[in-house]
């Protein structure tokens, strides 16, 4: 059906990526290596979308006592799972997004892992633009149940290669920068869980990673293939938490995964 101003279109992507260490918002959750699959859904009407999915993180490796891990030594299965909703509107290069994500933890706090307890719920929004060589993103993150407290980050995309011929690959550059504005020790709450130690810049990330598109799968979608290597210098104390007992002033580890649109249908909204 050709579309028309007030055409919607319902698409599907399902990502799957191994990294060598699973890090969230610069906290290092678990140092050893976490395939994370996941699942969008989203339906656009004009310039605003609509998506939700969900996101899981198994560790395959199994932890030993003291080790940094999710699921608790002795185990390797789903540590966490995330599930997550946003509505995004476009104009031009710049998009706009705002959403809520559920931390759902699966695993044994006796044994170290992170269990039901610190479960938690964060609202966020972020501001993105691209263009030919920069594509910064700023982001706002506020935990509303656990931590209750705001967390920024800055980061930038910076192609530095492409090659403009089947199959289709690019080469870029990523730098991130995260700052601590409120989800540090409350005194006022001494009970309440706090993400990082002071308040302030939290970590400095950099990374290298390239992206090969795959060709169009008949009746499936389009996939790509990416792969990379990341860094991080870590500021605050608890992005240097490397396990108990253990700190890390910088890290470095690679990642891998494969993305597929499964494709996009339209239809006439009334």
């Amino acid at each position: 059906m050709a579309p028309s101003s007030t055409a919607a279109q319902l698409s599907a992507r399902t990502d799957v990526s191994l990294e060598g260490r699973y890090v969230w918002h610069g906290l290092s959750r678990a140092a050893g290596l976490v395939a994370q699959p996941s699942l969008a859904l989203g339906l656009r009407v004009h310039r605003v979308s609509l998506e939700g999915g969900a996101v899981l993180h198994y560790e395959l490796d199994r932890a030993t006592a003291g080790e940094l891990s999710e699921t608790g030594a002795g185990a390797r299965h789903l540590g966490e799972a995330d599930l997550w909703g946003r509505a995004i509107f476009v104009l031009g290069p710049t998009r706009l997004h705002a959403g809520i994500v559920r931390y759902v933890f699966r695993g044994d706090s006796a044994q170290g892992g992170l269990g039901p307890a610190r479960n938690t719920t964060e609202v966020f929004a972020s501001l993105s633009t691209t263009s030919r060589y920069l594509n910064p993103t700023l982001e706002a993150w506020w935990d509303v149940e656990r931590v209750r407290g705001a967390y920024l980050q800055a980061s930038l995309d910076l192609p530095v290669l492409g090659w403009p011929f089947p199959p289709y690959a690019f080469v870029f550059v990523q730098g991130e920068i995260g700052l601590n504005v409120g989800q540090g020790p409350n005194p006022a709450q001494p009970g309440e869980l706090a993400n990082f130690a002071t308040r302030g810049i939290t970590h400095v990330g950099l990374g290298l990673g390239t992206e090969v598109q795959l060709r169009r799968l008949s009746g499936i979608g389009l996939a790509t293939l990416a792969l990379g290597v990341r860094s991080q210098l870590n500021v605050d104390d608890a992005t240097k938490f490397d396990g108990p007992g253990r700190r890390r002033d910088f890290v470095l580890w690679l990642w891998s995964g494969i993305t597929m649109v499964l494709g996009e249908a339209k239809g006439s909204v009334r």
